[in-house]
């Protein structure tokens, strides 16, 4: 793993100089990934090329993965699997983000190259933060369990065992006075 992954990059230099990195990059060192992890293990193999396209810098991502989110059934890991290749277009100013390339729309025979514009402030990008937006983008947005006859509210991990006393005593639901209540007219 490369000491600079966290590291700001120069986007132009790094597009100049057609720069190349491999890593690995643990899972709970992503910062807005790791909240969702159900454990705190796991990595991904990356791979980041800078290259310019039109004149503008450009970066190939490329991510491989098993992510062990929570199932929003069981709560319990659900493994996702994550192998991504995209490019970004590397912007340095918010209003550029939404412009067309260079090219686009022009009848020159050449034709768009798709990459989604990604901001780099100051022209300065982290390899880290692109990583970490291609898993959030591949990641479900409701990760859960595909065998469904496993997983449900049954099979709920559950919370702490009631001790002795409470396992007798009656159930405490929260809506057990609302009919009472609603009767004497509160």
């Amino acid at each position: 793993m490369p000491a600079d992954w966290s590291r700001p990059l120069d986007v132009d230099r790094a597009a100049d100089q057609r720069s190349e990195w491999e890593f690995e990059l643990p899972l709970v060192g992503l910062p807005r990934l790791a909240p969702d992890l159900a454990l705190q293990e796991g990595s991904a193999a990356c791979r980041v090329e800078f290259a310019r396209e039109r004149g503008r810098p450009v970066a190939q991502v490329e991510v491989r993965s098993r992510v062990p989110l929570r199932c929003q059934r069981c709560l319990r890991p659900v493994w996702v699997d994550i192998d991504v290749s995209s490019q970004v277009r590397l912007v340095t100013d918010p209003a550029q983000a939404g412009e067309a390339e260079p090219g686009e729309g022009d009848d020159d025979g050449l034709e768009s190259s798709g990459a989604e514009p990604t901001l780099a402030p100051e022209g300065r990008v982290v390899l880290r933060d692109l990583v970490e937006e291609e898993i959030l983008l591949a990641a479900p947005l409701v990760p859960r369990h595909e065998d469904v006859a496993g997983c449900g509210p049954g099979e709920a991990i559950p919370a702490e065992e009631p001790s002795g006393d409470a396992k007798k005593g009656p159930m405490n639901t929260p809506f057990a006075g609302l009919g009472e209540l609603l009767k004497r007219g509160h």
